[in-house]
């Protein structure tokens, strides 16, 4: 069974060989420096199979990147610009804050100017990523987007389209490709519960995120969607519409025994760990029984766990956590 396979399997609950596993880490994020820690990190990170091939979702500079002092800021394909102060990169500006009339002359980015080739040799999940709402409030500016659709509804509803049918051009040159997976992201959810209404949301929302994840099942691919915060309440309709891998799964936000009990068998999972409490606060111990526990949960069925984190791991992580979770996963691969 090839590596692609084994994904495949855990995805649509076909009994996989092995665990898949998706881990990434920077040392040079993290602020304890030990180099010998870090060598016996990414021998384990070699010991691991990592089956998923991840062309990067994330923000690609246009033109100069202006730095001034610990700052940098620059502009994306989308005309966004980003601030990165050296603990994050976030969005600061929104070409079309000043309102719809100057949609008319904005200039979409080409969705072919993106790609890239599929080797064939892994399971290899492409992007639509900043999908809807978060392309929208990039774009509009993060206040503007949670009222224009109760204020500015026709506008609203030409702009989200046209959001939609560059992302359906998108993922029609992705599926050309033969991708196996594509992952969407928006993160509708804070740690208290959802940024609207849910019924608002069905209303808005979800018929364009049905449109989206159909083109892909009915090219044969598996939809993925990054979530972050709680999106309980909306996570049934998400299955109803095609979804079936979530990320990032954040215990800070959603009880994963709830989750487990509710949606396993249903949607595949992919994270878990916690990077806010647990890899930060907790004992090597600690971070292992918590991996133990997210595998037995989720993976019941025939499948249905990606081990992963719940986010990024945060720079305050002791590095001995970070080769306490690498082990666990190694144990239960």
């Amino acid at each position: 069974m090839t590596g692609k396979e084994n994904v495949k399997k855990a995805i649509e609950f076909g009994k996989p060989e092995y665990l898949p596993i998706e881990l990434n880490f920077d040392p040079n994020w993290m602020n304890e420096k030990n180099e010998n820690k870090v060598i016996i990190i990414k021998e384990l990170f070699d010991q691991l199979k990592q089956d998923i091939l991840n062309p990067s979702p994330f923000v690609h500079s246009v033109g100069e990147i202006i730095r001034e002092g610990n700052k940098s800021f620059w502009l994306d394909e989308w005309g966004t610009g980003w601030e990165d102060d050296g603990y994050g990169t976030k969005a600061v500006t929104f070409p079309l804050e000043d309102g719809y009339e100057l949609l008319s002359d904005y200039k979409f980015p080409q969705p072919q100017d993106m790609l890239k080739e599929n080797d064939g040799s892994k399971y290899v999940r492409a992007n639509v990523w900043f999908t809807l709402f978060e392309r929208m409030w990039m774009l509009r500016g993060f206040e503007n987007m949670l009222m224009d659709p109760y204020i500015n509804t026709s506008n609203f509803e030409y702009f989200r389209d046209k959001i939609v049918d560059f992302n359906l051009a998108r993922i029609e040159e992705w599926l050309k490709l033969n991708v196996d997976g594509i992952f969407f992201s928006d993160d509708w959810g804070t740690q208290r519960g959802l940024l609207m209404n849910p019924e608002d949301w069905r209303k808005y929302y979800k018929p364009a995120y049905a449109k989206m994840f159909r083109k892909v099942r009915e090219g044969d691919a598996h939809v993925w969607m990054h979530l972050c915060g709680d999106i309980r309440l909306i996570l049934p309709d998400l299955i109803e519409v095609g979804l079936n891998v979530l990320n990032p799964v954040q215990p800070q936000a959603m009880d994963v025994n709830e989750l487990a009990a509710d949606f396993s068998g249903k949607v595949c999972f992919n994270g878990g760990v916690d990077v806010q409490d647990t890899l930060v606060n907790g004992t090597p111990d600690d971070v292992k029984q918590e991996v133990y526990k997210l595998v037995d949960l989720f993976g019941k069925y025939d499948g249905g766990y990606i081990g992963a984190t719940s986010h990024t791991i945060m720079p305050e992580t002791p590095l001995d956590n970070v080769i306490a979770m690498l082990e666990a996963f190694a144990e239960v691969q």
